[in-house]
């Protein structure tokens, strides 16, 4: 999984990178597996800067797995670490629902069916 952490009007430190990491890591490889070309983008951002409070805290995560439309999630609240940790809950859920839906539950083709003369 390669990671890109930017923040807007928010300094990423180390701790945070790692925090996006760690929880994102483990939301990803519990439904993707370790698939080596997926691509994560996070955007940390405060809407309306450090000085002011509020539920102005966003965190927007887009999936990139080749051959698959992108995945994207934004959540926002009032702590930027509640932010990224309902993200990653959010993403693991997407990526579940669209894993079970790519998965072919037809059952069996029609030419594969007994025939009753057979």
């Amino acid at each position: 999984m390669q990671l890109l952490v930017r923040g807007v009007h928010i300094q990423v430190t180390d701790a945070l990178r790692e925090y996006c990491e760690i929880h994102l890591g483990r939301a990803l490889d519990r439904v993707l597996g370790r698939e080596p070309a997926v691509q994560v983008e996070v955007h940390l951002v405060d809407t309306t800067g450090e000085n002011k409070g509020g539920v102005d805290q966003e965190a927007r995560v887009t999936v990139h797995v080749p051959g698959h439309p992108a995945l994207h999630v934004t959540e926002r609240s009032d702590e930027i670490h509640r932010a990224i940790a309902a993200a990653c809950d959010r993403v693991e859920r997407a990526a579940k629902k669209y894993v079970d839906r790519r998965h072919d539950h037809s059952g069996p083709a029609l030419a594969d069916l007994p025939t009753e003369g057979s």
